[in-house]
């Protein structure tokens, strides 16, 4: 762990705002743990894999965390808090949500979607309507800051964070809130969250999986045992599992890379910031 730089510049900086998020950590544990409810066979999306996001958003930013706003510390941490809870919608939320978005394209070309497999794919979109209809209870204290969090949370997936309507540069009293920047670092730190401790022994059985999609899933975890974010590489230390899961770490760290791409892109086009991390590899453990 690095220290939580971020949640420790927000205390000494902002402590009103500090304590709103400690405050809102009451009641976010229990809901990011109802993600099981949809998904018991899934890879974890409770606040323990909150708490690894923001570990390595404090990586990847490394110094440049003194560099941002206070209400940009704020509205990451939140969003990192926050960007999963659509995972774990309750069934009538789930009605209710859905009603707002346009789903019309996604039935047609997934014409046999479960309702499991829309909230998996389209979660993003459920935390940014969950966000929204919480504030009050996740004590977000301004218009500015709600936006910017649920922007930068649903921007942890599929998002085109080059949209400077979607993703402005907020004004506010305390600073500028960069919300492109923010989300393509949360977008990083989401997916480089990879390693076996994602699927703490402590919320799983991977004894009981019986589909193959999520035996894979979980043996790729299995086989990284850490993810090393250094000054210009990110490193997967892989043992694998079996021979099999060799090509599949190999596909994973492909996608880790084109993710890397397009956040190192979107951070210097939109907000001028260098992400240094370049390339992804593959080492023994």
């Amino acid at each position: 762990m690095t220290g939580f730089k971020l949640e420790k510049r927000l205390r000494e900086e902002s402590p009103e705002l500090h304590r709103r998020v400690t405050d809102s950590m009451v009641v976010l544990q229990q809901m990011l743990d109802s993600f099981l409810t949809w998904f018991p066979d899934f890879t974890d999306h409770s606040i323990l894999h909150s708490l690894d996001v923001i570990d390595f958003c404090n990586q990847i930013l490394g110094d440049k965390v003194e560099k941002l706003t206070i209400p940009e510390c704020y509205a990451l941490i939140m969003s990192c808090y926050l960007h999963d809870i659509g995972m774990g919608v309750t069934t009538q939320h789930f009605r209710e949500f859905t009603k707002l978005l346009d789903l019309e394209s996604y039935k047609k070309e997934h014409p046999d979607a479960t309702d499991a497999s829309i909230v998996r794919a389209l979660h993003h979109e459920y935390s940014g309507i969950f966000i929204m209809k919480y504030a009050e209870l996740f004590d977000i204290p301004s218009e500015e800051l709600l936006f910017a969090i649920v922007q930068i949370s649903r921007g942890h997936r599929k998002t085109d964070l080059y949209d400077p309507k979607e993703y402005p540069d907020i004004p506010t009293a305390d600073g500028v809130i960069r919300t492109a920047f923010l989300a393509a670092v949360l977008r990083l730190a989401d997916e480089i969250d990879v390693a076996v401790d994602r699927n703490p022994e402590l919320l799983f059985d991977t004894s009981k999986l019986t589909q193959q999609v999520d035996i894979d899933a979980f043996g790729i975890h299995e086989s990284i045992k850490t993810v090393e974010v250094l000054e210009d590489t990110i490193v997967l230390r892989v043992r694998p599992k079996e021979p099999r899961f060799i090509p599949l770490v190999e596909n994973l760290a492909k996608k880790i890379q084109d993710t890397l791409d397009y956040c190192r892109d979107v951070a210097e086009k939109r907000a001028g910031i260098i992400i240094t991390q370049k390339k992804v590899e593959i080492k023994p453990a």
